[in-house]
């Protein structure tokens, strides 16, 4: 699928960004270098993303009228992140250009339809199965195994929505949640390693590929994300057929992440596609000459992409609130260590995650070791990164 019709951004232009994650100022950081002017839209007026533009418009993700205001005033609008509903997206679509398209964003916020992708271009993904009511689950179970997580069709930034069954008796605690949504019932991989490739498409087929990164969880939240990946060449190279099979058909433009479940016997899964800079990208903010935010914004303006270079070798660490006493005493340490602090303002008072750090080293054993000697990251839960 190719995406046409997409207008080229200059500097003193107008670029619109709708979402509201740790995307947003980043991406507005990296806008305004190129000259751009920045508008962003959402329902908090005090959010980080919205301070930081040079105008913001607050209103509800489907206020018509906002919108369209919203829309005219922009000579572009992108989403940064893979959350924001497509029906806004959609809708925006009357008043402006959006380089992205909307159909990454249909494929992947429909957990069925991106099966559906999946199957149609012969990937290999977690079996599952559609849910419905207990009965179904009951009935599908044996094939789909234990342990297996119950997913909402409609993926969301809502909060136990999802299930862990690991065994009959789990069962029954998922009458309430049937009530609300359809469900799918997926098997859980047997994974020695998530891999993630990022990939940045321009608007006329041009494409660059990140080096592969390892993402490392703890309680089902990402703790931290190292580049490069350690794995063969196998895997590298048939990851990389899977990535340049995706983006062929995704029609896209901009930077998006595809992750990866391997097994030790080097069977590979693809686990998700986020159609939009995905936090293990970060990563790259040190580790290479060019940044997800810059290749984005490259991108979208219908600039060339720039060629990847990989820097240093690097490791994403993510920290939350109650480890900032700790993060303190490292910052007045370690000289190569580069920390991003997120703004609090009232409406994250209650969120726990507080920023990253970027780790460099001349190598990942090396950075790795110097992140595990601090203790900091023994218990930690960090994010509301699921395993999805």
């Amino acid at each position: 699928m190719t995406v046409s019709n997409n207008a080229m951004l200059y500097p003193g232009d107008t670029l619109g960004i709708v979402g509201d994650s740790s995307n947003g100022s980043q991406l507005i950081t990296a806008a305004r270098r190129l000259g751009l002017r920045v508008i962003a839209y959402g329902p908090n007026e005090v959010s980080e993303t919205m301070q930081l533009a040079d105008v913001h418009i607050v209103g509800a993700l489907n206020d018509g009228n906002k919108l369209q205001e919203f829309g005219e005033k922009c000579d572009s609008v992108i989403y940064e992140s893979e959350h924001v509903d497509v029906q806004t997206i959609k809708y925006l679509k009357q008043y402006t250009n959006i380089p992205q398209g909307t159909n990454g964003l249909e494929v992947t916020q429909d957990r069925l339809i991106e099966r559906a992708f999946f199957d149609q271009l012969n990937l290999n993904s977690a079996p599952y199965a559609t849910v419905i009511s207990l009965s179904d689950i009951y009935e599908s179970i044996n094939s789909i195994g234990y342990p297996s997580i119950l997913k909402p069709i409609q993926k969301s930034m809502e909060k136990n929505t999802e299930l862990r069954i690991n065994t009959q008796t789990d069962i029954p605690e998922a009458a309430d949640l049937l009530n609300e949504r359809t469900y799918v019932l997926e098997s859980t991989v047997d994974a020695k390693q998530e891999l993630v490739i990022t990939v940045a498409q321009g608007m006329n087929g041009e494409r660059k590929i990140f080096p592969i990164a390892e993402n490392i969880y703890a309680e089902e939240h990402l703790v931290e994300t190292i580049m490069p990946a350690t794995t063969s060449n196998g895997v590298q190279n048939e990851l990389l057929r899977i990535a340049n099979q995706i983006a062929d058909e995704l029609g896209y433009v901009g930077v998006f992440e595809i992750s990866f479940a391997i097994t030790a016997n080097e069977d590979i899964y693809v686990k998700r596609i986020v159609p939009s800079i995905h936090r293990p990208g970060y990563v790259f903010n040190r580790a290479t000459n060019v940044s997800v935010f810059d290749q984005h914004l490259r991108a979208i303006a219908g600039m060339p992409l720039s060629d990847i270079k990989l820097f240093v070798p690097t490791i994403m660490v993510n920290f939350d609130k109650d480890q900032m006493q700790a993060i303190r005493t490292q910052w007045n340490i370690k000289n190569n260590w580069y920390f991003h602090v997120y703004a609090q303002n009232k409406t994250t008072e209650k969120e726990t995650r507080a920023g990253y750090v970027l780790v460099e080293a001349n190598s990942v054993q090396q950075a790795q070791e110097q992140i595990d000697n601090t203790e900091i990251w023994t218990k930690t839960v960090i994010d509301f990164e699921s395993l999805d």
